[in-house]
């Protein structure tokens, strides 16, 4: 079957996960490690390595290693990564190939992060009207996408440890910007400089005053005069929660796509 081919190691069946807003806005779920009880998780796609809080993370990651990466403020981060036996949300066991141990998820009141990478080679939507995520198969696939606008991804591959997504957004008069699609952020964040760039002046409680904000190539993903703020980011901008708020999106990461539903 052709379609088969187009989405590699396609679920048997459709699971959906539920998840709960938290934080304003975050999605938690509740993840197991090596089957063990399950503890809260938010799904990070900006997180981009999977990571476990350190009481879980010493418990059961064999580390081998460590990754250094920057936060999106530029902040650096020194994480031991290792190997899990199995990390699962709900009856889906996830890829995951590379987990670290962040001593930044102390206070935070969830043990794990679950990064796009867990989603490298599967189909799933993201569906915040009804609070699920959806593991699509190859028949469920078509359906789900038939009304949905397709825009191209671009991945940030860093030697198959973390993965980040980014998508180009739109802010009107042809001024548009690559950002990072971030689930573990709730709203929209400019980059000063970047912000300067496109005429943007923020206030003095750092707001930025955005006329309007869309996917390029899908206008009907528009939003007006959203919420947003400036920051120092090592990206032109992030795009949190806020942006999908009604919304559903799908990731078909091994072509490179996000299908976008095209009504709030």
């Amino acid at each position: 079957m052709v379609l088969a081919s187009t989405i590699p190691n396609a679920a048997r069946a459709v699971d959906t996960i539920p998840f709960t807003d938290v934080k304003g806005g975050l999605i938690e779920v509740q993840g197991s490690v090596d089957g063990a009880p399950a503890v809260p998780m938010l799904v990070d796609l900006g997180a981009g390595v999977d990571v476990l809080s350190a009481p879980v993370g010493r418990r059961y990651v064999l580390v081998n290693g460590k990754y250094v990466t920057l936060r999106l403020s530029g902040e650096r981060v020194d994480l031991p990564i290792g190997k899990v036996l199995t990390l699962t949300v709900g009856s889906v066991r996830l890829d995951a190939p590379h987990v670290g141990i962040w001593n930044g998820l102390s206070g935070m009141g969830v043990d794990g992060l679950i990064s796009a990478t867990a989603f490298r080679n599967i189909t799933t939507t993201f569906d915040f009207r009804n609070h699920a995520i959806v593991i699509e198969d190859a028949q469920t696939f078509p359906e789900r996408i038939r009304t949905a606008v397709r825009v191209p991804l671009i991945l940030q591959d860093d030697l198959g440890i973390a993965l980040g997504l980014f998508a180009r957004f739109d802010f009107g008069d042809g001024k548009t910007g690559l950002c990072e699609i971030d689930t573990g952020s709730q709203g929209i964040t400019i980059d000063k400089t970047f912000g300067a760039s496109i005429g943007l002046n923020p206030s003095a409680a750092g707001k930025a005053a955005i006329a309007s904000i869309a996917l390029v190539g899908a206008p009907q993903t528009r939003i007006e005069q959203p919420s947003a703020t400036f920051a120092d980011l090592i990206y032109d901008c992030n795009v949190g929660n806020s942006f999908w708020a009604g919304r559903s999106f799908t990731l078909d990461l091994p072509n490179r796509y996000i299908y976008v539903t095209t009504s709030v």
